[in-house]
């Protein structure tokens, strides 16, 4: 019988402290539930094999940027895929009806405009670490966050003027 790595606990408490999280991010990024759990699991699996060689005070960086390169590899063999016409016919409320537009709004946005909201707001990062993970400037994060946003609230309010480029 084989025995257990003496570094597998710290993994596990890892993963029962990030789970959530990750998954929720990877659901903003993604835009399913299905693609996010796919994600999330793919990510901890990568976590798992390099466990050993990752730096314990560099964990949660880097387990961050194996998720968002995850989650950009999936939209792009996603993007493969084919799509159906329209999604079957069912009942939807005033609340659904917000929701789905506010998830049509993100879905119209690039991967990256995604990953630097998911990450900023709700994984609550501050800028810098945020374009640690991205591998960008903080000008750079800071600038496509403001343009996201203006996205989003012209996707979700068309009646406001077009969104800045």
């Amino acid at each position: 019988m084989a025995r257990t790595p003496r570094w597998e606990p710290a993994y596990c408490e890892f993963f029962v402290a990030r789970q959530r999280s990750f998954l929720r991010t990877a659901y903003a990024m993604l835009g399913g539930w299905s693609a996010a759990e796919d994600a999330t699991q793919q990510t901890f699996t990568a976590l798992y094999a390099r466990w050993p060689r990752i730096s314990p005070d560099k964990v949660d960086a880097y387990a961050r940027r194996v998720l968002v390169n995850t989650c950009f590899a999936v939209y792009r063999q996603r993007g493969r895929e084919v799509l159906v016409d329209a999604p079957p016919d069912r009942a939807v409320t005033e609340d659904q009806d917000e929701r789905l537009a506010l998830l049509t709004a993100l879905g119209e946005l690039t991967p990256r405009d995604r990953a630097v909201l998911a990450l900023r707001f709700l994984d609550d990062l501050p800028v810098a670490e945020v374009a640690q993970i991205l591998d960008l400037p903080e000008g750079t994060v800071k600038s496509q966050t403001s343009r996201a946003l203006a996205r989003l609230q012209v996707a979700v309010n068309p009646s406001r003027k077009e969104a800045p480029s």
